[in-house]
């Protein structure tokens, strides 16, 4: 597989995609995988087994051009180059194209395709911090027990996987907890929200609201904390307490976590209130250098 920049229609490939592909395959050795589509270039050619025969071969003589599923084949490469793990690959042949009637194909179909859901894709991805998130989802004694979808967002919904799998990622950013095995993240993620949502249970009343009839899911929330605003907000300030509380050995001080977390939290999390109209990350950003404010210098607190 060589890829040729001059003269392509298609965006350079990415490496990255490739490689998750090839650990999607890696993990799920008996999945149905859609055929790639190619252009033969007059570079395959079929031969009849007998005249008038449909069955036959496909004689090489040089390199297909890929139409669709660059990332598929980069991936199966990347699979058998790291593991020698060869398998099967599904395609379609399409003959007697110019580059004109390529690219019109190659429009059509990338066009024409629904997209997979970005909180499907993240779980089909399968990452670490996927994972994690989509066991706050599962586990019973979690505070987002059943609140995170990777399909369509529902009323019963706070998050899509794909948006907490990224906050997870933030929020063990910093020093030796990335090192974390993945089932102490789990207990590290589940244990602080655990501790917000103690710390703060008038705001976290909220979720109630998502189980209630006549109400519209989170757009009826009296408060910022459990949209994505306040995850983004809570994960971003996490890591810094997270630092703060931890050491090797010792593992994660829990009852400093706490404190900090009463702390940090202390700002005003009405929807209607200080920070009314600010939304995302743009918005999450003004509401955490707040929380660090209240919080204090780490200096200051170690004296």
């Amino acid at each position: 597989m060589a890829e040729e920049v001059e003269g392509g229609y298609q965006r350079p490939a990415s490496a990255s995609r490739m490689r998750a592909f090839a650990k999607f395959l890696e993990d799920n050795p008996d999945s149905v995988v859609p055929p790639v589509l190619l252009s033969s270039r007059g570079k395959w050619v079929f031969e009849a087994s007998s005249p008038g025969s449909r069955s036959g071969a496909l004689l090489l003589k040089g390199r297909a051009a890929i139409i669709d599923g660059q990332h598929r084949l980069g991936g199966y490469v990347h699979l058998y180059e790291r593991i020698n793990s060869d398998r099967k690959i599904p395609f379609i042949v399409l003959e007697g194209l110019d580059l004109e009637q390529e690219k019109t194909e190659f429009t059509v179909v990338n066009n024409s395709q629904k997209g997979v859901p970005r909180a499907l894709t993240a779980y089909l991805d399968a990452s670490e911090e996927a994972q994690i998130a989509w066991q706050l989802n599962e586990d019973p004694d979690s505070p987002f027990k059943g609140r995170i979808t990777r399909t369509a967002r529902k009323k019963e919904h706070l998050f899509a996987l794909h948006s907490v799998a990224k906050q997870i990622k933030e929020l063990f950013k910093m020093g030796a907890l990335q090192d974390l095995d993945m089932e102490e993240k789990i207990e590290y993620a589940e244990r602080f929200f655990q501790t917000v949502s103690e710390a703060f249970p008038g705001e976290w009343e909220d979720i109630e609201k998502l189980d209630q009839e006549g109400l519209k899911g989170t757009k009826s929330f009296d408060y910022k904390m459990l949209e994505l605003t306040g995850l983004i907000a809570w994960t971003v300030v996490g890591k810094s307490i997270f630092h703060r509380c931890y050491t090797d050995g010792a593992g994660m001080n829990w009852d400093r976590v706490a404190q900090l977390v009463e702390r940090a939290g202390a700002v005003d999390w009405r929807k209607n209130g200080l920070y009314e109209g600010r939304t995302g990350s743009a918005g999450a950003r003004v509401i955490v250098e707040d929380m660090e404010r209240q919080m204090g210098p780490e200096d200051a607190e170690e004296m």
